[in-house]
């Protein structure tokens, strides 16, 4: 099991009418200092930024989730998704630190 920081923006909690219940989690790979989300400029028109991650947890994982949007410390695992290809996922959870997200001050 591999442990890194991830920013996590959504925590919501689902139930199906067949009674299956799930908590869905959306998060950004943030890095050990915030590295992972640093802005870049690029303007050769090609694909910039990162996508957010998305994973389905047991509803149990809700009461470690604290401040959103918050870091963590994620244990992450590998399973093999429904195309055949491996996919990362969250195992467990860890609060580390609030999250402020603010403007860059205006220069002048």
């Amino acid at each position: 099991m591999n442990e890194m920081k991830i920013l996590v923006t959504y925590a919501g909690l689902w139930k199906m009418d067949n009674g299956n219940s799930g908590l869905t989690l959306n998060y950004f790979m943030f890095g050990e200092n915030g590295e992972q989300m640093i802005s870049r400029v690029d303007a050769t028109g090609g694909t910039i930024g990162q996508q957010r991650a998305k994973c389905s947890l047991d509803p149990s994982m809700r009461e470690k989730i604290t401040f959103v949007p918050g870091i963590y410390n994620a244990k992450m695992g590998m399973k093999i998704g429904s195309d055949g290809k491996p996919v990362l996922t969250v195992e467990d959870l860890e609060f580390f630190r609030r999250a402020i997200i603010q403007a860059e001050p205006e220069r002048k």
